[in-house]
């Protein structure tokens, strides 16, 4: 699969219009449509800003990383990966959540796995606190 199809394919998953995809990855439109038609090769810088719009890594873009994955394997993968780059966990919370990562009901993107973690770490204090 070409970056293009994958661009399309990941951004029709997330339910953005190109538009969209355009305004959050900070492109014009008209650059959104020219890559997707193939018309056009992104520089590297906008290849980075689609795929940090789109919650994915370039490499998966480029097909050179988690390329023979179902989407939504692929996207929670790459989604948890980006959310462990800012997170702060303890040892604890980031290996039950690496765990989380291998099954099929894995969040697919980045607010997914942030949601998951508040849930986590509320629910450690709570049981903390009955302790």
């Amino acid at each position: 699969m070409t970056a293009n199809e994958r661009i399309i394919q990941i951004r029709r998953h997330r339910r953005l219009s190109s538009r969209e995809l355009a305004a959050n990855a900070d492109v014009s439109a008209s650059e959104i449509s020219l890559i997707e038609r193939q018309m056009r090769r992104p520089k590297t810088e906008t290849l980075q800003r689609i795929a940090a719009a789109l919650e994915v890594s370039t490499s998966y873009l480029l097909s050179e990383l988690n390329a023979d994955l179902p989407i939504t394997e692929a996207l929670a993968k790459e989604s948890f990966q980006i959310f462990l780059r800012d997170a702060q966990l303890s040892p604890e919370e980031a290996k039950l959540l690496r765990e989380v990562s291998e099954e099929p009901s894995a969040p697919d993107n980045v607010s997914g796995w942030q949601h998951l973690a508040a849930n986590l770490s509320f629910f450690r204090r709570s049981l903390e606190k009955r302790s």
